[in-house]
């Protein structure tokens, strides 16, 4: 096959093939549930047999498992293309609460699926790596605002992660209960909120600070 041959590769006719079949499960599973959906269901919808689905995915298990793999790796895509090339780290931090909370809204009934019908899922090894995969972006973005001064430096990314993701995914669901979820004045209050909380500049002078120590360390050298 030429460089010029327009005919697809095998590599190419599998992937794409891979692609119809998670497309075509993640409807079924979110509309059935992971106990009503049926592998033979998938393979209707996409017009194969279903030999051939288990040729890709060789269980139901294991098809829950490239559909979850297949959402983590698509979000994280996004979050990262979401920060980059954002000014400054309220900017990035921003932008990826923006990212995520569209992407709660948009794939809200398959986040509901797997946390009703794979119990136990988020315990999953693979879901957890996935699952740092993604919250690394947060994490990433987070530390190098610290490293540059923008984020003070006593802020603790565990707490400032949780603060971050606990507020989007609450108000996710309040919004998905709205009929016109407007999400501006959740992003508004959480970007609010960091600054106040994180903000380098409404920490104390670090020069004060650094004086405070010295004077300190005289003292106690003084009473020695």
């Amino acid at each position: 096959m030429g460089l010029d041959d327009p005919r697809p590769t095998r590599r190419q006719r599998v992937e794409e093939k891979e692609r119809a079949i998670l497309s075509a499960a993640r409807r079924i599973f979110e509309e059935k549930g992971y106990e009503g959906a049926r592998v033979a269901d998938v393979a209707t919808a996409i017009g194969v047999a279903e030999g051939t689905i288990y040729t890709y995915f060789p269980t139901k298990d294991a098809l829950v498992r490239a559909m979850l793999e297949r959402f983590w790796e698509g979000i994280t895509e996004e979050a990262r293309a979401a920060v980059a090339g954002q000014a400054d780290t309220f900017a990035r931090l921003e932008a990826l609460a923006k990212s995520h909370l569209a992407l709660c809204i948009r794939n809200w009934p398959f986040l509901e699926m797997t946390l009703r019908i794979v119990p136990g899922r988020s315990q999953d090894a693979q879901t957890r790596s996935l699952m740092r995969g993604y919250v690394a972006v947060f994490d990433e973005t987070f530390a190098s605002g610290q490293d540059k001064g923008e984020l003070a430096a006593s802020g603790e990314l565990w707490v400032a992660r949780d603060q971050f993701y606990g507020a989007l995914e609450y108000s996710g669901r309040t919004l998905m209960l709205r009929s016109n979820p407007d999400p501006a004045p959740v992003i508004k209050a959480l970007t609010d909120s960091f600054r106040a909380s994180y903000s380098a500049a409404n920490q104390s002078n670090p020069l004060e600070a650094v004086s405070y120590t010295h004077l300190r360390a005289h003292e106690t050298e003084a009473d020695l």
